[in-house]
């Protein structure tokens, strides 16, 4: 999506509220409020309460700590990948699509990768027959490697202790978790301009048109590179729903 550069969103510049809600998409707190905007104590909280009113984002209960976490609504997945830059050329985005898919077997055959790309779903404006895109959305599935979950779990610690080393800080436990994940995510969006990614499962292809172009054909665990093979794009389309009336994004 894009939105207008002198756009508010709660009554602030929406590209503040845009780089707020890229912080996290599931563990967005006061803390990242105080960083991102300056704003303190109450006055934070009430901006997330705010935030959480216009459908934006909602409480995350899953997470065990004392302090609340707000987790992204698929309203505020579309806000924070939203862009103010102009349309580009179908033909550039053909080309980005093209390396975000080498891309896509790199994870798959690279061990330091915990996760696989099992799926690849585009939607939006890239299915058109516009000769200018908007943005090149992609959602994916990420799968563990490791079939045996304490095993992933082992894995990732280890991942996150190897970036701890190197200079990574993360603010607590549940965060240095999320690091092999959001390194495979990193590496896939290659801090592409018009590359916006989400997850299959975040509800966005439920409003949406989309074609499933890649899915990983299996293989043995640990050695996904034996089974790696681009899939023909499926042709499957889902018919868009109606968005309410009232949903701006």
């Amino acid at each position: 999506m894009r939105i207008k550069p002198d756009e508010l969103v709660v009554g602030f510049p929406a590209r503040q509220i845009r780089e707020l809600l890229r912080q996290s998409n599931l563990l967005l707190s006061a803390g990242d409020v105080t960083r991102v905007l300056g704003l303190k104590g109450k006055k934070a909280s009430q901006l997330l309460e705010t935030l959480e009113k216009q459908g934006f984002i909602e409480k995350n209960a899953s997470v065990p700590d004392p302090e609340p976490y707000w987790k992204h609504t698929i309203r505020g997945g579309a806000l924070s990948n939203a862009l103010f830059s102009a349309p580009v050329s179908r033909r550039n985005a053909e080309k980005k699509l093209g390396e975000f898919m080498e891309r896509v077997h790199c994870v798959n055959r690279d061990s330091r990768f915990l996760y696989r790309v099992q799926k690849v779903v585009l939607f939006g404006s890239f299915l058109t027959e516009s000769p200018t895109v908007g943005d090149l959305d992609i959602a994916i599935d990420l799968q563990p490697k490791e079939p045996d979950s304490e095993k992933h779990v082992e894995l990732i610690q280890a991942r996150a202790d190897e970036a701890v080393q190197n200079g990574r800080s993360f603010r607590n436990y549940i965060e240095s978790l999320q690091f092999a994940y959001k390194e495979v995510r990193s590496f896939l969006k290659a801090r592409s301009r018009i590359l916006q990614l989400t997850d299959c499962n975040d509800g966005v292809l439920t409003l949406a048109k989309y074609r499933v172009i890649y899915e990983h054909p299996g293989g043995r665990a640990g050695h996904p590179e034996e089974a790696e093979r681009k899939v023909r794009p499926k042709q499957t389309v889902r018919q868009k729903k109606r968005k309410p009336s009232d949903t701006p994004f």
